[in-house]
C-alpha cells in the first residue's frame, strides 16, 4: 500500500524535523572521579585548537565550565586520525606517557581510546576539587592555570591562546 508507506515516511520526517528544530540540550552534567557535577549554573566555552599533521587529521577540542573567573571543569578530547599504524602507535604511546604523569591524582580523569584508524585522548579535570599542589608539582610554577592555588579561566584562556586555541561561549 502506497498510502500507508507515504504516511509512515511523513511521520518519520516529522519526528526528525522536531529533533532538528528543537535541537538537543547541551550537556548539563560532567562526570569526574565517579561524581556527576551539575554544570547548568556554570558558563561554558567550547574551544578548538588548530593543528595539522602529515598523513592524517587532528581534532583538538576543549570544553571549560566556570563561574566568573573560577575555572571549575576542563574536558579535553584530542583525536588523531590516520591510516598509518606507525603514526597511531606513536600518538598512543605519547598520550599514555603524558597520562601516566597524572596517575593517582583525584579529580584528574584520563583515558586513551584506540580504533583501527584513530587514537583519542580524553582528560577531564575537576579544578574545584583537585589538589593544586600536586598539579603544580607536575606542571611547574610557570605557565599553569593557578593563582593562589585557584584555577582561573583568564589564565587558562591566555595559555590556550599561546597554542592557537580559539573559544566560543556555548549558549543554552
Amino acid at each position: 500500500n502506497w498510502r500507508i508507506a507515504m504516511k509512515k515516511i511523513s511521520i518519520i520526517v516529522l519526528i526528525l524535523s522536531l529533533f532538528i528544530i528543537t535541537g538537543c540540550d547541551k550537556e548539563k552534567e560532567v562526570k569526574v572521579n565517579g561524581e556527576k557535577i551539575d554544570t547548568s549554573k556554570m558558563e561554558h566555552k567550547h574551544c578548538i585548537r588548530e593543528a595539522t599533521m602529515t598523513g592524517g587529521e587532528v581534532n583538538l577540542d576543549y570544553d571549560i565550565y566556570y563561574i566568573g573567573d573560577k575555572l571549575e571543569i576542563l574536558k579535553s578530547e584530542e583525536k588523531v586520525t590516520s591510516d598509518s599504524e606507525e603514526t597511531l602507535n606513536t600518538y598512543e604511546e605519547a598520550y599514555k606517557k603524558i597520562h601516566s604523569n597524572y596517575e593517582g591524582i583525584e579529580y584528574y580523569d584520563t583515558k586513551v581510546e584506540r580504533t583501527d584508524n584513530s587514537v583519542t585522548s580524553y582528560i577531564t579535570i575537576n579544578y574545584a576539587k583537585i589538589d593544586a599542589d600536586k598539579l603544580i608539582a607536575i606542571e611547574g610554577e610557570k605557565d599553569n592555570v593557578f593563582e593562589n592555588k585557584k584555577a582561573k579561566v583568564s589564565k587558562w584562556i591566555t595559555l590556550a591562546k599561546k597554542f592557537g586555541t580559539k573559544c566560543v561561549l556555548v549558549e543554552d
